[in-house]
């Protein structure tokens, strides 16, 4: 997480779909499961490649610019996929049909954070049979981003490509109920999520972006 205005940094550098994830973890180690954490996550990875120059979006779909390696195991292995999907001629590719194969997104992330010691996993049974176990977050790490989100909300910091996406993201799950955001900062991102006040730090790709999540089904906003 970078430093944004008055809210501190913390040590782990997590990317987007990293962050997303943490944020769907309860601080009892369960998860927000009625969030679609499989699409939303993946919508959200598909933000962080946006952000790293890797793809740029076309409408709905998305078309490669780097396939250079990453040096992170999951976004290599993403952008190898949407290369054989691509083609020879680097046709865009539509994300609904994307989102549809991407069903493991979630417990990918998952995984990143109990590497980094973002999570901690607790082994649990249900009924000493069926797997249950708990991945309670880093209290300070999931705090410090939750304050960094607030303030985005209250309009307390610029915004820029990372955050916007986020709390697009945030928005269009319905993790904005699920986190306490009130009435105000819910509408707060209704609007960054409609690309509203995106001020001079957005740029036009990332506001692209925005725009191919809102056409993304299964990123659909609760009420709010």
């Amino acid at each position: 997480m970078r430093q944004t205005g008055r809210v501190a940094e913390y040590a782990n550098l997590l990317t987007l779909p990293d962050e997303f994830a943490l944020l769907l973890h309860k601080p009892n180690g369960s998860c927000y499961v009625s969030a679609s954490p499989n699409a939303a996550t993946a919508a959200a990875e598909i933000g962080e490649l946006v952000l790293r120059g890797r793809m740029v979006p076309h409408g709905t779909a998305v078309q490669l610019r780097d396939t250079a390696s990453s040096g992170q195991p999951w976004m290599d292995r993403l952008l190898a996929e949407f290369q054989r999907a691509a083609g020879r001629e680097n046709h865009p590719v539509e994300l609904g049909w994307w989102l549809a194969l991407r069903s493991t997104a979630f417990a990918a992330h998952r995984s990143v954070l109990v590497e980094r010691g973002v999570l901690r996993v607790e082994r649990r049974k249900f009924l000493g049979v069926l797997p249950d176990d708990r991945y309670h977050p880093d209290r300070a790490i999931r705090t410090a981003l939750l304050t960094e989100l607030h303030a985005l909300a209250r309009e307390e910091v610029l915004v820029d490509g990372r955050l916007a996406l986020l709390g697009t993201l945030v928005h269009r799950s319905g993790l904005v109920h699920a986190l306490d955001f009130h009435r105000a900062e819910r509408s707060r991102l209704r609007a960054l999520a409609d690309r509203e006040d995106l001020g001079d730090h957005v740029g036009p790709e990332v506001t692209a972006t925005l725009l191919a999540l809102t056409a993304i089904p299964t990123a659909t906003a609760l009420p709010s």
